[in-house]
């Protein structure tokens, strides 16, 4: 009887849990997993990024970018966490029957990808240091990004979920406080600097009795170089509308940019120092001291301007050079799309985010949103010429007749990718060309997707056209509304692009004439007549000429020299 009541009291019990008991939902667990894995990818593409880094940053200045980086991937980590439980509770409801498939399935999101994000970082220090001169293109990334994920979700299968959560509690969650506890303290470092997102701003304008000083309008099309346009000689009839702009315009014949990339160049422009005077020349470098003031907006700002600057290029932009305080208003017509949010998010006042998150640290979300972006949208170009004039317009119009008006607007195209709005297409590429899709550069990316050379350029010089039609349209419409008579347009470019001595591109180290060599068009107040000029010109020389031309005296740090005795004759 005994032996029976004990075989009785065996059958009701519970059967032990199988294998899979092991993987309830710890959230928090698996949450403090996922950051730690983020973190230490972040460290990881910091190991790559330190000497870029260290050109044009100081140890403290990494330190907070690093922070800041840090609190990102904190946030990324719950938002991906969060995102899974959602995912997880929507399979639980579809698999109700079956519970265990919605907890698997979490486990397999949560940490799968995570530890993919790793792997791939630590691969990409070891192919930096084996294999430095090959880079691989966005598919094959994506490629190796998946197959990883599938080795970790089958690696986990065989190592058994017990071992796993154990590993996670003993070893990544240490880690993952850690790394918490740091970024509390980054945090507060942030608070303390003044660190705010860049918000557009616009402040009102104030009545003045300055009343004969002329507008200036600045207009900076990005990436032309002077040879490629109909005003200069080009074969092809790229430039219409700057021929027509030049009937009534000083024209110089050899302008010359002072760097062959964005930020040094639009700093020389607006500081008239050269690049090895203004200290920037990394596309992430930004002005310092007093280099912060010594420029043309606060000058005219003190004459009693309106300063203002609608840039669709963030390297152009007052934020990226940081000189904000001599605008008295700032517009960035960022990018469309995920691009552009990627852009505005990471665009944080006196940190060098814009470069550092953006291009380095949070690197594998620039692959992901320009996937995405092309994924959704195809071939079209993200920062239209439109955005920025059209802003323009509006500007002028809310400001109009209190303060004389200092106006940069810096358009994008024709800079690559080379996806030509549709009006303009066909021009000069061949109706063969069906997509536009692989229109980019560099160089070794465009000749793997087969574009031929001539092609490239072509849609370079379709390009040019569209951007010609913009400012074209613009400068009708300073002319219909009277302004055009009564202010001083200077059209220019940040520098050119190169398509021969087997270079594509700019930047590097290559100074030819197709990357320094850009247009320059002075209208004066009133003009009707047409001049070309001969004298050599240099972007530092901007500033010197429009002192000179409202009749304000020329600093002494300036390194340029005024171009009004070339314009007089």
């Amino acid at each position: 009887m005994h032996a029976n009541l004990v075989i009785a009291r065996v059958e009701r019990e519970p059967a032990p849990p199988k294998e899979t008991y092991d993987i309830p939902l710890r959230s928090g667990l698996a949450l403090l997993s996922i950051i730690t894995l983020v973190c230490l990818s972040l460290e990881t593409e910091l190991l790559q990024q330190i000497d870029s880094l260290r050109l044009y940053l100081t140890i403290p200045e990494i330190a907070l970018e690093l922070a800041v980086a840090l609190l990102s991937c904190i946030a990324m980590a719950v938002c991906w966490w969060l995102l899974v439980l959602l995912i997880g509770q929507v399979a639980q409801i579809v698999f109700w029957r079956k519970p265990r498939i919605g907890i698997h399935l979490r486990w397999h999101l949560w940490l799968a990808p995570a530890f993919a994000c790793l792997v791939l970082e630590l691969l990409e220090d070891l192919k930096i240091e084996f294999l430095p001169h090959w880079h691989a293109g966005i598919t094959p990334r994506f490629a190796v990004a998946f197959g990883l994920i599938g080795l970790c979700v089958a690696g986990f299968f065989a190592i058994g979920w017990p071992l796993v959560q154990k590993f996670c509690r003993t070893r990544l969650a240490p880690i993952a406080w850690l790394h918490i506890a740091i970024g509390l303290l980054a945090s507060g470092a942030a608070w303390r600097h003044g660190v705010h997102i860049f918000a557009d701003y616009e402040r009102p304008s104030t009545a003045t009795v300055v009343t004969h000083l002329p507008d200036i309008y600045l207009i900076t099309i990005d990436t032309i170089r002077a040879d490629a346009t109909s005003v200069y000689g080009y074969q092809r009839a790229t430039t219409p509308n700057l021929e027509k702009f030049a009937q009534r315009s000083f024209t110089f014949d050899y302008d010359f940019a002072n760097s062959n990339f964005t930020t040094p160049s639009t700093s020389t422009i607006e500081t008239g120092k050269l690049p090895w005077t203004h200290r920037v020349f990394q596309a992430g470098g930004f002005l310092r001291g007093r280099n912060q003031q010594e420029n043309v907006a606060q000058i005219l700002q003190q004459k009693g301007y309106y300063t203002a600057m609608v840039s669709s290029n963030l390297l152009a932009a007052p934020f990226r050079h940081r000189t904000l305080e001599s605008y008295s208003a700032v517009q960035y017509a960022s990018p469309r799309g995920f691009t552009g949010l990627r852009f505005r998010e990471t665009n944080l006042v006196g940190l060098n985010t814009q470069f550092t998150l953006a291009y380095s640290l949070i690197r594998p979300l620039t692959s992901i949103a320009d996937y995405l972006d092309q994924l959704i949208s195809g071939c079209q170009y993200p920062s239209p010429a439109e955005d920025v004039f059209g802003r323009s317009k509006k500007f002028l119009e809310r400001h109009a007749g209190q303060q004389p008006m200092f106006l940069w607007a810096h358009i994008m195209p024709p800079h690559d990718p080379y996806w030509v709005p549709s009006p303009y297409r066909h021009r000069f590429v061949s109706k063969q060309a069906q997509s536009y899709d692989n229109y980019k550069v560099p160089d070794s990316e465009t000749r793997f997707r087969g574009v031929p050379l001539q092609e490239l350029r072509g849609a370079y010089d379709e390009m040019i056209l569209y951007a010609d039609h913009e400012v074209g349209e613009f400068l009708d419409w300073l002319d219909q509304t009277g302004r055009l008579d009564r202010a001083i347009v200077i059209v220019s470019a940040d520098h050119g692009e190169l398509f021969d001595h087997n270079r594509l591109a700019h930047a590097g180290p290559d100074l030819y004439n197709g990357v320094i060599h850009i247009p320059l068009l002075f209208h004066l107040p009133g003009q009707k007549q047409g001049v070309r000029i001969q004298d050599l010109a240099q972007q530092a020389d901007l500033l010197p000429t429009i002192l000179d031309l409202i009749g304000a005296p020329i600093p002494n740090w300036t390194e340029g020299i005024s171009l009004k005795p070339a314009i007089e004759g």
